[in-house]
């Protein structure tokens, strides 16, 4: 079960170019992208969490930084040795597969099939949620640099959430890529430096604790926090089973810390090759990365005793302490000095308290604050409150004009802008698994355009940001859609079949079979011990994600089907005459099939062009595409963007699309005789046309005598009794342009040809007509063909008394 399921050969192959494929497509060159573009491109989404996973876990946890770092621990074991090697060898197998619900359909067995259809649907939730988290979380960090701006925070998310999904509607999400790489890459070097700077200083500086509390006083006090979590009481007075509780609560809230992880496979459709190696590098870096920011945060939440803000990231609050003690003048606690003007101050905000605070708001929304401010008599509380104004304004001195100063604004505003550009990952993800959804009919078609998918997405999420409001309340929701995410592919390479391991050189039953699906055993024990907290932690969550994962699902099956009525076990393809622009489908599965078919002709036009299959027929390649397209009713827009990256195809989402691009395949030779055809029909019309110019029944040369010459001159390949019979079979008519475009190349070339290859005969002929050669003469010439590389003889048979017999026979 532990044997390498990559050959040898493959594994140090992959080795060899790991180098050079770290730096591929940085700048957007090559390939392909390589595994630190790759890592950026997904930093916005993957990343970004990690400035938030410090909070929610302690804030699960209720305060208790103990509890919040074992809970973070457990989960890191269970991604590192879980979901990391099932994601690895999901990959491996299909690296061009995408998200959860794609993998099932290209290497599930049919029995978990109906899982694609709620990863799906839960995919599209978390897209929707990621919108929400994002823009709300990079509007609270704004807050940092700007906290005037407090009152119009959930404007602020809504015009963040618009103006991420106006850029990639503008430019399109392909061409939106170097945001991703320039702002996941310098947040990402960002975060490695300043977090080192964070964990050092928290090993060597613990008593810096006393700067937290004023801290968050003054984001209290500037509205930025409403909620502060403290734990209560110590550790040792809990019960096993309340921190039992606390434990499984805070692992909950920590998984999204884990979030946009899912969005790596998805995204390696655009990495460089060998494919599975990149996204399996960017896979280890990217838990590294996730899991390294997360111990680091909590030992320094720990050693400083920062408690959860909600509102404001923990990792904010130990970069101010590093940007004053480190980088400030620094403050000591002789250097906060109690004047008469905090007192005024805090004596002022006292009188400013509802008279009945402990009353009214004691079990309302800020019911912690109201209750640890009820025990306080009013002398206490100005003591505290003027305390923490006089520590505020220490650290405001300290911190002006210093390099500390500039490292603040420098860490606010990237993780500003990298949880601005976070929503791109919920966006391009959540638009791709609908794109996907939608070539496999369980969507509408209109779904295939990205940009539809991300105007839909936003317009969902912008219903739902000034409900939602603060992170600590979606996170709840959002932990479900990437969850499931590790439980669909985990299972799905557990459960993987036979045929596909076969295809990627493994035998099933075999050592390196049984560790692939070992890797997926690991990730389905991993996975469904996360589902499993969470489902009994977040069980408030539940019910409204079942209801909007079912409506989706049901919405799928319905239009997929035509109706609620069972799927038949094969999708009759629609038949439609030529150049029908707009077909009509009953159903999305059999516009899906249709759609693959489409995609199998054009990949075998495109293979007989590039063959030189066509090259006989002296026509532009685009007139050859726009009569097939007229023939077998193509979308035209298949030919310039057929789904391929780099010349490479990406297999049909599932086994039905594929079968039915195979047998579309299998249609070289009537694709090549049907353009065969129309070739010979724009040459028989010059021949029909041109031939009575050399008729002369009196010198016994009649009709069919001139086009059996014709046809023999301008055919010298084809044997004479074939293309004879062919061209009496012919019919002048008039055709649709798609077709006559080609027919009328074909026309013009045998127009061309014919006074270049015909001189002898017309010569004989001509002779014939004024008397100066018998009638009977054989006539013969030579034709080069080849290129000129060979010569042919032809012979045009003379007109006898047998012929005339045939002919009246015939007529008769």
């Amino acid at each position: 079960m532990f044997k390498n399921y990559i050959n040898r050969e493959e594994r140090l192959e992959a080795r060899r170019k790991l180098p050079e494929l770290m730096v591929e497509g940085l700048l957007l060159g090559g390939t392909g992208m390589g595994v630190l573009a790759l890592i950026f491109e997904i930093a916005a989404d993957a990343f970004s969490v990690a400035a938030y996973q410090t909070l929610l876990a302690i804030h699960g946890a209720s305060g208790y930084h103990e509890i919040a770092i074992g809970a973070f621990i457990v989960l890191s074991i269970l991604l590192f040795f879980g979901i990391v090697p099932a994601y690895k060898a999901g990959a491996y197998v299909r690296p061009n597969a995408g998200g959860s619900g794609p993998l099932v359909e290209a290497i599930g067995p049919h029995k978990l099939r109906w899982l694609s259809w709620i990863g799906t649907s839960l995919f599209f939730l978390d897209a929707v949620l990621t919108i929400i988290i994002s823009s709300i979380s990079a509007s609270d960090v704004t807050m940092l640099v700007l906290p005037e701006l407090a009152p119009y925070r959930i404007w602020l998310a809504q015009g963040f959430a618009f103006f991420i999904m106006a850029v990639l509607v503008a430019l399109g999400p392909k061409r939106a890529v170097p945001l991703f790489l320039l702002g996941g890459g310098a947040f990402t070097l960002f975060t490695l430096g300043a977090l080192g700077l964070v964990g050092g200083t928290a090993v060597a500086h613990p008593e810096w604790a006393f700067l937290t509390e004023g801290i968050v006083t003054r984001l209290e006090l500037t509205g930025v926090t409403e909620h502060v979590v403290r734990a209560q009481q110590d550790l040792a007075a809990l019960s096993w089973v309340f921190i039992f509780q606390l434990f499984f609560s805070s692992m909950s809230s920590a998984m999204l810390g884990f979030s946009g992880y899912e969005v790596i496979p998805a995204s390696g459709k655009h990495a460089a090759r060998p494919k599975w190696k990149v996204i399996n590098t960017a896979l280890t870096l990217a838990a590294v990365f996730l899991i390294g920011t997360g111990v680091f945060q909590l030992y320094a939440a720990k050693q400083w005793n920062i408690p959860a803000t909600e509102g404001y990231s923990t990792l904010l609050i130990e970069y101010e302490i590093v940007a004053v003690q480190t980088l400030g003048k620094g403050v000591t606690p002789e250097d906060i000095v109690l004047t008469s003007n905090d007192i005024r101050a805090a004596e002022e905000m006292y009188a400013e308290l509802p008279a009945d605070l402990a009353i009214e708001e004691l079990h309302g929304e800020d019911g912690e604050i109201a209750a640890e401010l009820a025990q306080l008599s009013p002398e206490e509380y100005v003591a505290k409150t003027a305390a923490d104004i006089a520590l505020v304004r220490a650290i405001n001195d300290n911190v002006l004009g210093t390099p500390g100063e500039t490292f603040l604004l420098i860490a606010g505003t990237l993780l500003a802008i990298i949880l601005l550009l976070a929503q791109g990952g919920g966006y391009v993800g959540g638009a791709a698994v609908a794109a996907n959804a939608a070539r496999l009919g369980r969507l509408p078609s209109f779904f295939s355009d990205d940009r539809v998918g991300i105007a839909i997405i936003w317009g969902v999420a912008a219903m739902f940001i000034p409900f939602i409001r603060e992170v600590v309340i979606v996170e709840a929701y959002y932990a479900f859609g990437f969850v499931s995410a590790f439980v669909i592919t985990s299972t799905t390479v557990f459960f993987v079949r036979d045929d596909v391991l076969r295809d990627r050189g493994i035998q099933p039953g075999s050592a390196e079979a049984k560790s692939l699906r070992f890797a997926g055993l690991r990730g389905v024990i991993a996975s469904y011990f996360m589902l499993i907290v969470l489902v009994t932690q977040k069980t408030e969550a539940l019910p409204a994600i079942l209801v909007a994962g079912v409506i989706i699902t049901l919405f799928q099956m319905f239009y997929a089907n035509g109706g609620f009525r069972r799927e038949e076990k094969a999708v009759t393809l629609p038949s439609y005459p030529p150049g029908t622009t707009r077909p009509l489908y009953v159903a999305g599965m059999q516009r899906a099939n249709d759609e693959a078919r489409q995609r199998g002709i054009v990949d075998t036009v495109e293979e007989l062009i590039e063959s030189g299959a066509f090259a006989k027929f002296n026509v532009g390649p685009d007139r050859i595409r726009t009569l097939c397209c007229y023939l077998y009713n193509i979308n035209p827009a298949l030919f310039h963007h057929n789904g391929h990256l780099h010349h490479e195809r990406i297999e049909e989402p599932s086994l039905e699309l594929e079968a039915t691009y195979h047998r579309a395949r299998q249609m070289r030779d009537k694709l090549a005789r049907d353009i065969e055809d129309y070739s010979h029909f724009g040459i028989f019309t010059f021949i029909n046309n041109y031939h009575i110019n050399w008729v002369d029944e009196a010198h016994g040369r009649d009709a069919s005598v001139v086009q059996q010459a014709m046809l023999d001159i301008l055919f010298p390949l084809t044997p004479h009794d074939e293309i004879w019979k062919e061209y009496r079979a012919f019919q002048s008519q008039r055709q649709p342009e798609p077709i006559w475009q080609f027919s009328r190349r074909r026309y013009l070339w045998a127009k061309d040809q014919w006074p270049n290859l015909s001189d002898r005969i017309t010569t004989i002929w001509t002779l014939q007509d004024f008397g100066l050669v018998p009638r009977d003469i054989d006539v013969q010439t030579v034709i080069a063909v080849a290129d000129g590389k060979h010569q042919m003889r032809v012979r045009i048979p003379p007109r006898t008394v047998d012929d005339e017999i045939d002919d009246f026979d015939e007529e008769k």
